[in-house]
């Protein structure tokens, strides 16, 4: 099986890989990052996507278990051991236990179906005798339940983009907005963006601040709308007149209003 996913989406892949219990490699290449994604009676059980090559030492270092410079090490070492011994042995000496390695893996499988169902080019290719090496720590992960929340959030997002056409709109604070926020249960980028509400600021201008993609500030944007803590403002903001030029324009107002006068005398 091989294909573009310009013409077969990655979550329709998946779906397919899932619902047929395929065991095999999805290999994919697309401009700016590459993926291979193994699988065994339908369930993902390895994944290399992006900078992150699915190594012990990569997955931990990307969950926040180790440094970049312990990664480093432990990736050379794992040349000569394989991850299997250097997991077993990292347990022996107390660095990690048996579940922290699991919860790594399998939450390193989740972004890797997410971020992979996100992409709309590249060319694939499913080899069903291509498998791990067996010196990988292999942790089968089940793809529906996943496959089934990508599958909303893409509505949710596709539903935002037509309540939040334009980023270019300012935002005000909402009925709910003076309540105390020792009540409001909101996460970091929710609080974030709540801070830059204001006249000054558009959607786009927040989120910029915040450094947030198109997709990121919809989602906060429409989490606080739904809380009733913001509210779309469509007003049209111009620069600020100086004395002068608020003088000048009432004469230019008063003018056309004198020529309609003396139209309509004519």
């Amino acid at each position: 099986m091989q294909g573009d996913l310009k013409h077969f989406g990655g979550t329709q892949l998946l779906s397919l890989i899932s619902l047929a219990k395929k065991t095999g490699t999805l290999d994919v290449d697309r401009s700016g990052g590459a993926a291979s994604l193994a699988f065994k009676e339908g369930k993902l059980i390895f994944a290399a996507i992006g900078g992150i090559d699915g190594s012990l030492a990569a997955v931990l270092a990307s969950a926040g278990r180790i440094s970049q410079d312990q990664a480093s090490a432990l990736s050379k070492r794992a040349q000569q051991t394989g991850d299997k011994q250097l997991g077993l042995l990292m347990i022996q000496k107390g660095y990690i236990s048996q579940a922290d390695i699991i919860k790594s893996i399998k939450r390193h499988a989740i972004l890797a179906i997410t971020q992979f169902a996100g992409w709309d080019s590249g060319k694939f290719k499913f080899e069903p005798t291509k498998l791990p090496g067996g010196d990988r720590i292999t942790v089968p992960v089940d793809m529906e339940n996943v496959i089934i929340k990508i599958s909303r959030e893409k509505k949710r997002d596709e539903e935002l983009e037509r309540e939040i056409p334009s980023l270019d709109v300012y935002l005000r604070h909402g009925d709910n907005a003076k309540i105390d926020p020792k009540e409001l249960q909101l996460n970091k980028d929710e609080w974030q963006v709540l801070r830059y509400v204001g006249p000054k600021n558009t959607i786009r201008m927040i989120a910029k601040s915040c450094n947030m993609n198109d997709r990121q500030i919809r989602r906060v944007v429409g989490s606080l709308r739904e809380a009733g803590l913001v509210e779309l403002d469509f007003k049209v903001r111009g620069p600020k007149l100086t004395t002068e030029q608020k003088k000048e324009k009432k004469a230019l107002v008063n003018r056309i209003i004198g020529r309609l006068q003396t139209i309509g005398e004519d």
